[in-house]
């Protein structure tokens, strides 16, 4: 999740809505995945679910992980519009 954090820089943003003048990011980290922050949270809270072994705690996890599917949906369609290089993007790095 740092890495994502480092490698985003000032495009660094909570919203789905990329800022003003921010740029595509496709370098560190993001050559393999493309929504790493969005993975790592996801790996986070798995592993709470595993210290815990608890049925809230894996409800949490996937409650987590559906509203960080849709948060990457509504993300992505933004990115498109935004950025006309980010299909061939998308096309490239799968994950």
């Amino acid at each position: 999740m740092l890495v994502s954090i480092k490698d985003l820089g000032r495009n660094l943003s909570p919203f789905p809505r990329p800022i003003n003048d921010s740029n595509l990011v496709t370098t560190g980290i993001y050559r393999f995945t493309r929504h790493p922050m969005y993975y790592s949270l996801i790996f986070i809270s798995i592993g709470v679910f595993i210290m815990k072994l608890s049925i809230y705690y894996l409800f949490l996890t996937i409650s987590l992980a559906l509203i960080i599917k849709f948060k990457i949906a509504l993300e992505e369609k933004y990115l498109m519009n935004k950025f006309k290089n980010y299909l061939l993007y998308k096309n490239v790095v799968k994950i």
